[in-house]
């Protein structure tokens, strides 16, 4: 039996079987975009392809319906997408989009075989819609930033090539918050089938931060109310980005990405470059990764480098607490850590502990030595008397504005007494997002949960949400 045949069986078959979650019916597009992996050896001529069954297999129990096909590297992807990949995926019901380079992008990838003929591209992609029906559309990443190669009438002789071919076929690019200017919504975006709209809480440019994902989708759909908008949250760390994406941060943008494709406001949700198969090289998390003094969590307090703030600008996290009744001293313990020491600068970044709004305790990032562990215990039996609730805030201050300063802290392993706090750990990222609030900007702060086992434990989540109905 030819090795086709095989492919699309298996994928048949894998879609049957009892252990993998059903594909129930989700609301608009769901899925992920990139991390092609390919066999593990090489076939007779030499060339490791695309290991579209196994790719499939792993698409499919995630409940995704929407894989973005990258078309980077040698032109074994595009034969491998043509003869074995578009096969395998509208066997297990899986549609299929192919993304191609920018010009802007040309020092790491370039699409091949048609590289930065879009108009080629257009024709092709259209062309092969029309013999595998799962090949739904096709996106230029990074697009926006190569608008002087993409005018409009550039943009109009694409769309009409494709249109001639398949008038069903989307063209939707990847454009950034800040790139939506009010030139491009209205010479562009009525030329466009839709858009890929990548969150990184623009201006500031972070994965870190969640509360702006449905002001900017709202905005989007305000002005582009016939445009359809694909979130992308990022799995995948971001370039220039101190953080990492975490497992609760990503399942947070998309769980808020949902809710927003269930209202209309969004058309899907796809994800940038998810881990989905455990051959990803980015399955698993490096044990450096992890930052907490014990266990897997801790605050984290952030200004990143090249990053102007002001004075004033803080970001903190606050937790309730309460009381014990008959309790003689009421104390809270932690633990603080930052990167910098007194070779740096005093008088900028500030770390702070607040109750009720009141700073009681403060100190300057470089006051301790750097990467080091310290602990301190603030005594607040005097400033709770007659008290039944408090609030607590660990903070970063910027007591001066800096332009290129960067600064992580962190906070660990509190201890109360006298005082209760539900979960005073950091190990669940759910329990401390609510208490998240900046004031001012580019200031930082979460509750950064490691997971060895990324791949796994953020599919799982996601798979669940996938599945879920509207």
């Amino acid at each position: 039996m030819p090795r086709l045949v095989h492919m699309v069986v298996a994928a048949v078959l894998l879609s049957m079987l009892p252990g993998l979650p059903a594909a129930a019916a989700t609301p608009g597009v769901v899925g992920t975009s990139g991390n092609l992996i390919r066999e593990e050896r090489p076939r007779a001529d030499g060339i490791r392809h695309i290991d579209s069954a196994a790719m499939v297999a792993a698409l499919k129990a995630l409940n995704a319906n929407t894989y973005v096909y990258p078309m980077a590297g040698d032109d074994v992807h595009w034969v491998d997408l043509r003869e074995e990949f578009l096969p395998a995926a509208a066997a297990a019901g899986i549609d299929v989009w192919v993304l191609v380079y920018s010009p802007s992008q040309a020092s790491c990838c370039v699409s091949r075989p048609y590289r930065h003929d879009y108009v080629a591209w257009s024709r092709e992609i259209a062309t092969l819609s029309k013999a595998h029906p799962h090949l739904k559309g096709w996106t230029v990443d990074d697009y926006a930033y190569d608008l002087e190669t993409f005018t409009p009438s550039h943009l109009q002789q694409m769309r009409s090539t494709a249109k001639a071919i398949n008038p069903a076929l989307k063209f939707v690019p990847t454009v950034y918050y800040n790139q939506f200017t009010d030139a491009f919504v209205t010479g562009q975006a009525p030329l466009l089938d839709g858009v890929i709209f990548p969150y990184r809480d623009e201006p500031h440019r972070g994965t870190a931060w969640t509360w702006s994902v449905s002001s900017q989708v709202k905005q989007l759909a305000q002005r582009m109310p016939g445009t359809e908008v694909y979130l992308m949250p990022y799995a995948h760390p971001l370039s220039h980005s101190a953080q990492k994406p975490t497992v609760h941060y990503v399942e947070t943008v998309t769980r808020t990405a949902l809710q927003h494709v269930r209202s209309g406001e969004l058309a899907g949700v796809i994800q940038y470059k998810l881990p989905y198969l455990s051959r990803d090289a980015n399955w698993t998390r490096p044990a450096s990764d992890n930052r907490a003094r014990t266990g897997d969590g801790r605050l984290s307090f952030v200004v990143q480098a090249k990053t102007v703030t002001k004075a004033g600008m803080w970001c903190g996290a606050s937790r309730t607490v309460k009381p014990v009744s008959g309790a003689t001293r009421r104390t809270v313990g932690f633990w603080h850590r930052d990167d910098r020491g007194a070779e740096s600068p005093a008088g900028y970044h500030v770390k702070q502990l607040l109750l009720n709004g009141k700073v009681v305790w403060q100190q300057d990032v470089t006051a301790d030595a750097k990467d080091v562990w310290s602990r301190v215990t603030v005594d607040l039996t005097t400033r709770l008397v007659g008290a039944t609730s408090a609030t607590l805030q660990w903070r970063l201050y910027e007591r001066k504005g800096v332009t290129n300063y960067f600064v992580d802290a962190g906070v660990d392993d509190i201890t109360l007494t006298g005082l209760q706090m539900s979960g005073p750990g950091v190990e669940d990222a759910a329990a401390w997002t609510p208490g998240l609030s900046r004031q001012g900007g580019p200031v930082y702060c979460s509750a950064q949960v490691y997971h060895h086992d990324y791949g796994a434990a953020l599919g799982a989540r996601l798979t669940s949400l996938y599945a879920a109905t509207p």
